[in-house]
C-alpha cells in the first residue's frame, strides 16, 4: 500500500487547511487556553501572592522597595505584609486598574500613625486573621470603587479590613472611646466582619455611613438629628 493510500485509510489528509478551517482551529485553541486559565484560578494557582509577584516584575519592584524602606525607617514595616498595604481595592478588575499600587510619596507620612494604631489593635487581638482589601485609591479608582469624594483612601493611611471571624466589639469600642481622640482614630463598621481604620479624625460610623448606626454608638445616643452631616465612606 502506498503512503498516500495509508493516509487515506487512516482518515488523514495531507492537504493544508482551508482558511475557514484554520479560523475554527484558532477559535478552539483560544477557548482551550481560556478554559485552562479559569481552571487554574479555580484551583488556587492564581493566588494573590502570585499576582503580587507578577505586578512587581512588571516594573514596580523598585518603588515598592522604596516604600518598604520608608516604613522600616519609621518602625512600622512589620505591622502588615507589604502586599496588603499596597492593595488598591475590591473592584480592581471591574475598574480596569492594577490590584496593587504604591501611594504617591507625598502621602507616605500619613501611613505611619495609622500603622502604629493598627499594631495596637492587632496586639489586642481585634484584627486577628484580618486582611486589607483596600488601601490607597486615586481619584478615578475611588469613584469606580464607590468611595466618597472625601474618602480618606485618597490621602493615604486608610485601610479597609476583612475579618476572618466576628471580633469583639465592646472592647474595641471602649478602646476607641479611650484612645480615639488622641490618635485621631476613625473606625467604620460596614458589618461585623468589615472594618475601616484610619487616623484622620476621631469619628465612627456604621453600615449606612452614619454615626448613629456605628456599633460603638450607645443606644441612648440614637441617630444624629435631622440635617446633621452624616459621615461619608472614607
Amino acid at each position: 500500500m502506498t503512503q498516500g493510500r495509508e493516509s487515506g485509510a487512516l482518515g488523514l489528509s495531507r492537504r493544508p487547511l482551508a482558511p475557514s478551517g484554520r479560523a475554527r482551529l484558532i477559535v478552539v485553541l483560544l477557548a482551550a487556553a481560556v478554559a485552562m486559565s479559569l481552571s487554574l484560578r479555580r484551583d488556587g494557582s492564581d493566588t494573590p501572592e502570585q499576582r503580587y509577584q507578577a505586578w512587581l516584575a512588571r516594573g514596580h519592584r523598585a518603588q515598592a522597595e522604596a516604600y518598604r524602606a520608608f516604613l522600616r525607617t519609621h518602625g512600622v514595616a512589620d505591622v502588615l505584609p507589604l502586599r496588603q498595604l499596597l492593595r488598591s481595592g475590591r473592584h480592581w478588575r471591574r475598574c480596569g486598574v492594577d490590584e496593587f499600587v504604591v501611594p504617591p510619596r507625598t502621602l507616605w507620612a500619613a501611613t505611619v500613625p495609622s500603622l502604629r494604631l493598627i499594631r495596637e489593635l492587632r496586639a489586642q487581638g481585634w484584627l486577628n486573621g484580618a486582611t486589607v482589601q483596600s488601601a490607597y485609591r486615586d481619584e478615578r479608582f475611588n469613584r469606580c470603587e464607590g468611595g466618597s469624594r472625601l474618602s480618606r483612601h485618597r490621602h493615604g493611611g486608610a485601610y479597609d479590613f476583612d475579618l476572618a471571624a466576628d471580633a469583639p466589639v465592646r472592647a474595641l469600642c471602649a478602646f476607641w472611646r479611650r484612645r480615639g481622640a488622641a490618635a485621631g482614630f476613625g473606625l467604620g463598621f460596614y458589618d461585623r466582619r468589615h472594618r475601616h481604620v484610619d487616623t484622620a479624625g476621631f469619628r465612627t460610623w456604621g453600615g449606612d455611613f452614619r454615626r448613629g448606626t456605628s456599633l460603638c454608638q450607645k443606644p441612648s445616643q440614637g441617630s444624629p438629628p435631622d440635617g446633621a452631616a452624616a459621615p461619608r465612606r472614607l
